[in-house]
């Protein structure tokens, strides 16, 4: 029988097993995490939603950053998870690729394959500005997705209607709110389309019904007692993820599909949102 450990073994052994946890944790946020997609649901109520529309689905997807990081098959992996959630209409809130212009192409057409009665719609988010904002919207477009950049479309079932809204990116100087919601009635329900989430604090959306907005990647790291510690760095995390209100207007915000910076996920699983709408 092996006797017990010496003094010096046993306070090895405290020294290592930090050091062991640390690369166990840096291993799955770089390894497992980024990849292993949540398919959340969430029921969205909502004031005078058309009778029509009750239980509509939507699954959003947002800043799938298609880049060196994160390749194109990892792209089309969740394009297949989502078309899967069989909903009635797609919504894609921004940031499509990453740094060079070479990926966006690429990331429209596996954007393409996405299938819904009520179409495909998507705003632009701030990396899409970073990278060709113009040819991130053409290669959309060729892929009959719907960019409501600063534009809206109203979605008709018999005398039921629902409008949707988009927005660009804001950060950019790129909105325009009057052209985003000309012409739309206060007195049916509005979904606007958001890459930022802040657009909740600003007056202009006092009369949408709901905010669909990604953007900030729910911190991408969040660690337990400490938080996510992007939020030291920057004020976008303050609606970090899921569901907010603000009087009658209500804002989900996806923690999204990739990465940026580190490519690291902790505590902050890629998201596919599927969100059905309830009249309240």
């Amino acid at each position: 029988m092996r006797g017990m450990p010496s003094r010096r073994q046993f306070l090895s052994g405290l020294v290592a097993a930090p050091l062991v946890a640390v690369s166990a944790t840096a291993a799955y946020a770089r390894l497992i995490e980024p990849y292993n997609y949540l398919i959340s649901e969430t029921d969205i109520l909502i004031r005078d939603l058309p009778a029509a529309f009750e239980g509509f689905r939507i699954t959003q997807l947002t800043d799938v950053h298609h880049s060196r990081i994160l390749g194109l098959n990892e792209v089309r992996r969740v394009v297949s998870l989502a078309q899967q959630t069989k909903p009635d209409m797609f919504v894609l809130t921004g940031d499509y690729s990453t740094t060079y212009r070479r990926y966006i192409e690429p990331c429209a057409e596996a954007l393409g394959a996405l299938n819904a009665p009520e179409g495909v719609w998507a705003v632009l988010g701030n990396h899409d500005h970073y990278t060709d904002p113009e040819l991130t919207t053409r290669a959309l477009q060729r892929q009959h997705i719907g960019v409501l950049n600063n534009a809206h479309t109203t979605l008709q079932r018999g005398s039921d209607a629902l409008q949707l809204s988009g927005i660009d990116d804001w950060s950019w100087n790129a909105a325009d709110w009057a052209r985003a919601f000309s012409g739309l009635k206060t007195s049916t329900p509005t979904i606007l389309l958001s890459h930022q989430p802040t657009v909740l604090d600003l007056e202009q959306t006092n009369n949408v019904s709901l905010i669909l907005s990604g953007h900030t990647h729910g911190g991408q790291l969040n660690f337990p007692f400490l938080g996510p510690p992007a939020r030291f760095a920057t004020n976008d995390l303050k609606y970090a993820r899921g569901l907010f209100r603000r009087g009658d207007t209500q804002l989900y915000v996806s923690t999204g599909t990739g990465v940026i910076g580190l490519p690291l996920r902790f505590g902050v699983r890629p998201e596919i949102a599927v969100l059905r709408l309830r009249r309240a």
